[in-house]
């Protein structure tokens, strides 16, 4: 409420904040131009990230909250679009700044040469944006948080925590607001990945079925919790990603079908999305659409994005 009234006593629709280039002197970028939308700005994201889902197990039987997702008003892809280099850090860092894997320069899960002076995540952009939205990552896998978004976020645990954890510190921050009332939420389960690498990416293999229907419950409760926000005039979009699929036990060879097979739901009561028959979404897109959800823009970022919205 403090965020809107501000944005109100502006007495404008677009607020465009210059920035200080003494104010990013760790960002190699220059001056940067900040256009915030006041109709859109009062709204939230939910991302939950999902290592190692392979698509093919969205069945009725095995993810019934992912399977039903497909009919709400959503976009959704089963077959989105990783990065050539299929391990997790390339794939995380470019849903995380709206870049491809030959600008941000993170090539394996060491996180070496990494360049985010140049592309930072987009939580740097809504930090820069100066009017109190609040972020929050909660992952499973703490490269995430101690390379990528740590920096740039309000609260993010970089101590090793399991895929209960996160779901139920996700709640908290849900329900009770702490430590913070957050806008955006970024969530990353783990376990599907450990469950694939030891038993095999596969709908036929029953410990990896096992964990993806858990992960399908989280996601399913978490769903419950922002319709009941939605209820009381909150305005969310929620999101379902994956970094990587899998064949056998490993996703190293990206070239194989199964590594490719990844998903992206965006789901939102009201928001006109491209055409799943017609639009097929890569991991540099998770960020634009954020920005284009919640009305804020870049100069910066928008001219060096490799994604696309995926909201008409």
């Amino acid at each position: 409420m403090n965020r809107i009234l501000q944005i109100l006593s502006l007495s404008i629709l677009i607020f465009l904040y210059s920035c200080d280039p003494d104010q990013n002197s760790n960002i190699n970028q220059g001056p940067d131009t900040i256009t915030i939308d006041s109709l859109k700005i009062h709204r939230k994201v939910l991302i939950i990230g999902i290592d190692g889902f392979r698509s093919d197990v969205m069945q009725e039987s095995m993810t019934p909250f992912m399977f039903a997702l497909q009919n709400k008003n959503s976009y959704y892809n089963v077959i989105h679009e990783t990065e050539e280099i299929t391990y997790s850090g390339p794939n995380w860092t470019s849903m995380l700044t709206g870049v491809n894997q030959n600008k941000h320069n993170v090539l394996d899960n060491s996180f070496e040469n990494y360049n985010y002076n140049d592309y930072p995540p987009f939580f740097y952009y809504l930090n820069q944006a100066n009017i109190g939205i609040q972020t929050s990552s909660i992952v499973n896998w703490t490269p995430i948080n101690n390379y990528v978004l740590s920096d740039y976020s309000d609260y993010a645990p970089e101590n090793s925590m399991n895929d209960l954890t996160v779901f139920e510190n996700a709640k908290q921050i849900l329900l009770e607001e702490n430590p913070l009332d957050v806008d955006v939420l970024f969530l990353q389960f783990d376990e599907l990945d450990g469950a694939g690498h030891s038993y095999g990416f596969s709908p036929t293999t029953e410990e990896y079925v096992n964990t993806a229907n858990t992960i399908d419950s989280y996601a399913s409760e978490l769903y419950n919790i922002i319709e009941n926000k939605r209820l009381k005039g909150e305005d969310w979009m929620f999101t379902i990603i994956s970094d990587h699929g899998g064949e056998g036990t490993s996703h190293s060879d990206g070239s194989h079908p199964d590594v490719n097979r990844t998903i992206f739901f965006a789901e939102h009561p009201d928001i006109q999305f491209k055409a799943d028959c017609c639009y097929f979404s890569n991991q540099a897109d998770l960020a634009p659409t954020v920005f284009d959800f919640i009305g804020v823009s870049s100069s910066h970022f928008n001219n060096n994005t490799d994604g696309l919205t995926i909201i008409e």
